[in-house]
């Protein structure tokens, strides 16, 4: 009969004459009772734990079966694969020798038909380099002879008109003109056309009549432009008038600044009209043009004459 901790709790004694303490043993049983519960569960525990780890065990047995097992097949694989890799590996190497050889062959004969395709087109290149050269030297030749052709008449060309411009009829045509057209064109225009009346009596010719009356003809239609020139410089419009009388403007020309010095000493005699007129402020020489147009009216009409 197996005891229990409830058999040695409910257990009871008979007294008897000079008997145990009751109560002593009753402590000394429930003492038992106690360590014996615990004794109890500990070994039940151990038991549950022992067949936890005997089922382990077995697992881990089992597994160790299967693991050899795959072991063996995994060998037996590796090994089959092993050989049947060497035997391709022999196969590869032995198939990339022989195409290597079949290249190197191919390369060969291509790298010489290369070679001589290059010699060829190199010879052709040179000889073709040859001729351009030969005709480009030819043709610098050409060239220089015409240069040298061309410099020669250009030579020639320019001293001649070096010759021309530095002759006493250009130092006229250039030289400078005086102020006096601006200052009073009527006067100069005046003294032009007497001048030029004067050199036509000196020269007697059998038509005098003619051209004289030709000539006064032109003199008054010069005359009448000028006058209305002039009448237009006097009469300005106010609001200019007196834009210009505050601005004072001064015209430079390159004539002005040659005759600088010739201004300067007749300047003082002589006040700058403090009105201009706006077209002979944006071109100053047109009085000036005006006067050369009439003398050279004047001078091809007695020319055709």
């Amino acid at each position: 009969m197996t005891l229990n901790s409830l058999d040695v709790q409910n257990k009871t004694f008979n007294p008897q004459w000079r008997g145990f303490n009751k109560h002593e043993v009753d402590e000394f049983l429930d003492i038992v009772v106690r360590d014996y519960d615990d004794f109890a569960q500990t070994l039940k525990d151990q038991e549950r734990e022992l067949k936890s780890l005997r089922e382990r065990v077995k697992y881990f047995d089992e597994m160790k079966d299967s693991l050899n097992k795959s072991i063996v097949v995994a060998q037996d694989a590796a090994d089959n694969l092993r050989a049947q890799a060497q035997k391709e590996a022999d196969g590869m190497i032995g198939e990339a020798a022989t195409r290597s050889q079949m290249t190197v062959a191919e390369a060969s004969t291509k790298s010489q038909a290369i070679i001589d395709a290059a010699k060829k087109e190199a010879s052709y290149i040179l000889n073709s380099a040859a001729d351009d050269a030969r005709e480009l030297v030819r043709n610098t030749d050409d060239l220089k002879r015409q240069m040298r052709i061309y410099h020669q008449r250009m030579s020639s060309m320019i001293e001649t008109q070096m010759a021309s411009i530095s002759s006493d009829e250009w130092e006229e045509v250039i030289k400078p003109t005086s102020n006096d057209y601006l200052i009073n064109p009527e006067e100069k225009l005046q003294e032009i056309i007497e001048a030029t009346n004067q050199e036509t009596v000196e020269i007697k010719t059998p038509l005098e009549t003619e051209p004289k009356a030709a000539i006064g003809d032109d003199e008054a239609e010069i005359t009448s432009e000028i006058q209305a020139t002039s009448n237009e410089m006097e009469n300005p419009v106010d609001g200019e008038e007196q834009k210009l009388e505050n601005e004072a403007p001064s015209v430079d020309t390159p004539e002005d600044v040659e005759n600088e010095t010739l201004e300067a000493d007749v300047a003082p005699a002589i006040e700058t009209p403090e009105v201009i007129y706006p077209e002979l402020e944006e071109n100053p020489g047109s009085v000036e043009n005006t006067v050369n147009e009439a003398l050279e009216k004047s001078q091809d009409h007695e020319t055709q004459n």
